[in-house]
């Protein structure tokens, strides 16, 4: 590969500047009344931005913003370094090296089992490439737990960021899409993919690589369009200006069937190379003995452990890591002891699972706990952790739930043991293998914990405590400010979360966590009315920092009712009960309309036809307006309704008239 300059650095990163995918700027015209959609991850502001007077530095800064949509730094950084000495067999590697030294586009898929280390590999081969200074290194690492992980428009969003910081006039090639679609460019895998190849292709940028881990944690939706593009690189370059990737993920089958043959993909199989990673293995009991000499202040006192994790580990550095801990946590350093807790280790990671939780302190708090961190829509930090363990519908102050006390980290770790971590003041799993370890599936489980959680059980509870914690007294005070051209205010928004830790969180999640509790979610049906209440201060508080996070540049409607905000949210359940308690379904919001003006706009079909089996109306201006002929006012206005959508809205029309 060519001579080109390695990643720069990434400190000095904020967080994302486009919240979701919405990005700021100051030349731009922005359609007010009755525009916009809402309805996928990133955020869903429609702008019509206006580039004569902006130059291309700006521009630059804008897309910038708007891809940056992931904070793909921290998530790396959540993977362990490695052991010194670890992880050189991949770039030793026949099959590596045949994929490095190729002047063509290619692929390398590094498959391995699970807590085989292919994260840890990952983040060891980012920062190899890079040490190497000859090619552009561009990065990301899928996570399930968090929905800034989760998704492939996340990754090339990381991806092209990465490229465009380092080789700014790049980003020309993303200014086409960005004129024509403002922020949700950053939404669609197609137009990311396509910014890319151009990039690399025409930019004269020379060689770029992309390192892509946990390819089997990406959701279903975007990851089969990913591994389309990506196993169809060799016929979308020239041979001079490669684009190169190397990804890992378990050795699943639709993994496998969809990366496709050897004329496309050079697979790297880590689950053979059994001697190489048992070689890597011993170098981590050898630096965890090392570590344990120094914390238990026995220098050289305890190599009689080595043999003992080595024949007990069978090639799972996940395996030697908890086990390590667990001899880290002992009470006492004997050797009884310490031979003891190694040689009665179960070997299956299930059982080792199941010993670490059956030593809670209290089973009850732990699985709560459990239930919370398995939930949550991105790990909680320490403060909201503490807040989101002790609220309640009945008592309590959010006053006495501000700061965690000293110490809360300890107790996190006495309820939960090995099977949390607290990085960086967030709360994690310990491993992917520990989230399906806890969630139900078609088997039955072994013992107390495997199994036990159910996803819409575990949403219930999040749901609970979010909704419970909006509707507490002290949210009713006093409203945010509204900003310019009533707009929310960034400031006072940002100035509140910081004064109540778990307002962020609640007000941005409640609505999934009610989503997916499914039906169970109506048991919440009347606290969600307290938080809902036409005109209230509560209503007002959350729906701000939740409409900042969505919709920072339409107009805040401040005269929303119950049945609008549930049609924004597709809640079908409680438009229904809302209707059979007789709630107006025509009740008209000054700036936007009726719910049935709110569901077209936010291109709900399902929502729009519950709305006019109910005979609802929509209205623009105070005159009542067909479907179709509000839609389509939309799209003169530049609002990007979806056309096919319209017509559908206007043949139900027809069929329930």
């Amino acid at each position: 590969m060519g001579g080109l300059l390695s990643r720069t650095p990434s400190e000095g990163h904020s967080s994302p500047q486009c919240s979701g995918g919405s990005c700021s700027t100051a030349n731009s015209n922005i359609q007010g009344n009755y525009s916009g959609n809402t309805g996928s991850n990133n955020s869903n502001c429609n702008i019509n931005i206006n580039y004569g007077d902006t130059s291309p530095s700006r521009k630059h800064v804008e897309i910038l913003q708007c891809l940056y949509t992931s904070r793909y730094e921290s998530h790396r950084e959540r993977v362990p370094e490695p052991v010194e000495g670890t992880c050189t067999w991949v770039t030793e590697h026949p099959k590596y090296r045949d994929w490095s030294e190729k002047k063509t586009p290619g692929l390398l898929w590094l498959s391995a089992d699970p807590g085989c280390g292919k994260s840890v590999i990952a983040s060891f081969l980012v920062t190899h490439l890079e040490t190497l200074g000859n090619a552009i290194v561009c990065y990301f690492f899928f996570k399930d737990d968090n929905n800034e992980q989760k998704s492939a428009t996340f990754a090339l969003c990381a991806i092209l960021h990465q490229l465009f910081m380092q080789r700014k006039s790049l980003s020309i090639y993303a200014e086409e899409a960005f004129e024509a679609k403002g922020a949700k460019f950053t939404e669609e895998v197609g137009t990311l993919w396509d910014i890319l190849v151009k990039a690399v292709v025409q930019g004269g940028c020379g060689d770029v690589v992309c390192v892509v881990d946990a390819l089997d944690e990406c959701e279903d939706k975007t990851l089969t369009p990913l591994i389309r593009h990506i196993t169809r690189l060799p016929g979308s370059q020239s041979s001079d200006t490669p684009l190169k990737f190397l990804v890992t993920s378990r050795p699943y089958h639709n993994i496998e069937r969809d990366l496709g043959t050897p004329e496309t993909t050079i697979r790297l199989k880590g689950e053979d190379e059994v001697d190489i990673i048992t070689t890597d293995v011993t170098r981590v009991v050898d630096a965890g003995i090392k570590d344990l000499e120094l914390y238990w202040r026995r220098p050289g006192g305890l190599g009689y452990l080595r043999n003992l994790l080595e024949s007990s580990a069978d090639g799972t550095f996940l395996w030697v890591s908890l086990v390590l801990g667990i001899l880290k946590d002992s009470v006492g350093s004997s050797v009884k002891e310490f031979t003891n807790i190694v040689s009665t280790a179960p070997r299956d990671l299930a059982e080792l699972y199941t010993k670490i939780l059956d030593k809670s302190a209290d089973p009850d708090k732990a699985r709560r706990i459990l239930n919370i961190v398995v939930a949550a829509a991105r790990p909680l930090t320490l403060q909201e952790m503490n807040i989101a363990f002790g609220i309640s519908r009945d008592g309590g102050s959010i006053k006495d739930l501000r700061d965690p006390p000293s110490g809360f980290d300890m107790t996190v770790k006495n309820l939960c043991g090995l099977f949390v971590r607290v990085i960086d003041s967030k709360i994690y799993l310990v491993h992917q293998t520990a989230r399906e370890f806890l969630i139900r599936g078609s088997f039955p489980g072994q013992g107390n914990w495997q199994y036990t959680l159910c996803p819409r059980d575990s949403n219930f509870i999040m749901a609970d405590i979010c909704i419970s914690y909006l509707s507490q007294e002290e949210f009713e005070g006093g409203p945010l400010e509204i900003g310019m051209f009533g707009r929310v205010s960034e400031t006072a928004v940002r100035h509140y979360v910081e004064k109540y830790g778990f307002l962020d969180y609640a007000a941005q999640h409640w609505p999934d966590h009610f989503r997916d509790s499914d039906d169970g979610g109506m048991k919440l049906f009347e606290i969600t009315q307290q938080i809902c209440e036409t005109g209230s201060n509560r209503l007002l508080t959350w729906l701000q920092v939740y409409w900042l996070n969505n919709r920072r540049f339409d107009a805040f409607p401040k005269d929303w009712t119950h049945m609008m905000i549930a049609s924004m949210l597709g809640q079908g359940m409680v438009v229904e009960r809302l209707l059979q308690e007789g709630a107006d379904i025509n009740a008209q919001c000054e700036v936007y309309g009726t719910a049935l003006n709110i569901a077209a706009i936010w291109k709900d079909e399902g929502m729009t036809e519950r709305l006019l089996e109910g005979n609802a109306k929509a209205y623009i201006d105070g005159q009542e307006l067909d479907i179709l002929h509000m839609v389509c006012e939309f799209v003169v206005a530049g609002a990007r309704a979806d056309l096919e959508l319209c017509f559908a809205m206007q043949k139900r029309v027809r069929e329930l008239h």
